[in-house]
């Protein structure tokens, strides 16, 4: 079951670099089903009201960010799982990107100052 999280009172930042995710027996890439694209790991912070919370999230799709960017997280759901007397809460995304006012000032030099 896939349940869909309401993002919209929440700030992402990038907190480590993406990292290609890869099967565990074989050491290749792990391909998105749907798409043919190679999966990758984004760690984030999520901050809204009542504190933070650090995540992996999954995107099919090399990310174009970086770690210390605010990133902006599309289509972010929670995918409930259990295997081997093990359970959690796998992260999956439809995209991850910088968020736009970063790289406005990123391309313009900074911000300016009056």
């Amino acid at each position: 079951m896939k349940l869909l999280i309401n993002t919209t009172a929440v700030t992402f930042t990038c907190t480590r670099a993406p990292e290609q995710r890869v099967n565990f027996d074989t050491g290749q890439p792990r391909m998105d089903k749907a798409t043919g694209l190679p999966l990758w790991s984004v760690q984030v912070m999520a901050l809204d009201e009542s504190g933070g919370d650090v995540i992996s999230v999954t995107v099919a799709g090399e990310p174009k960010v970086s770690a210390g960017r605010a990133v902006t997280v599309t289509g972010l759901v929670a995918l409930p799982w259990s295997q081997d007397g093990r359970s959690g809460i796998a992260y999956r995304a439809d995209a991850i990107t910088e968020t736009a006012d970063m790289l406005s000032a990123k391309n313009s030099g900074g911000p300016t100052r009056a």
